[in-house]
């Protein structure tokens, strides 16, 4: 993708980004670094959001925050496993909790990857080009 402190504008184009967040700033800089690389961004500030959007909406791939009030992200992550179009749906883990939800727990439990907070902007468009990959 080129140099670290760079990435295409058209990475994502065409691909359709669930972000669940609870913390609206967070929200606001994923979708503002997501849209730059052309994907189209629908957000949730809570899992269960989350959910009822999935009723009427089929991402490309969900990126979801881990430590969230109420329900968190692994609790999403099975919900979404338990629908019948969910199950082929890649979910992208981030978290500012690193040493409670270390990559292995969140690759172990299902999600496809773990990004941590705060957002690297390359970082999150090169791990979701990968798990979006339509080859």
């Amino acid at each position: 993708m080129g140099r670290r402190d760079r990435f295409p504008s058209d990475a994502l184009v065409g691909v359709h980004v669930l972000v669940v967040d609870d913390d609206e700033d967070s929200r606001d800089i994923i979708q503002t670094v997501l849209r730059y690389c052309g994907a189209l961004v629908t957000l949730a500030a809570s899992a269960a959001e989350a959910l009822r959007t999935l009723g009427h909406v089929t991402p490309d791939v969900v990126v979801s925050d881990i430590a969230m009030p109420e329900h968190d992200g692994y609790w999403l992550l099975r919900e979404l496993r338990a629908l019948p179009s969910g199950g082929g749906i890649p979910v992208v883990a981030i978290t500012a909790h690193g040493d409670r939800h270390r990559p292995e727990r969140t690759l172990s439990a299902g999600f496809q990857a773990h990004v941590r907070k705060p957002i690297d902007p390359w970082e999150l468009c090169r791990v979701l080009v990968s798990v979006t990959r339509r080859d």
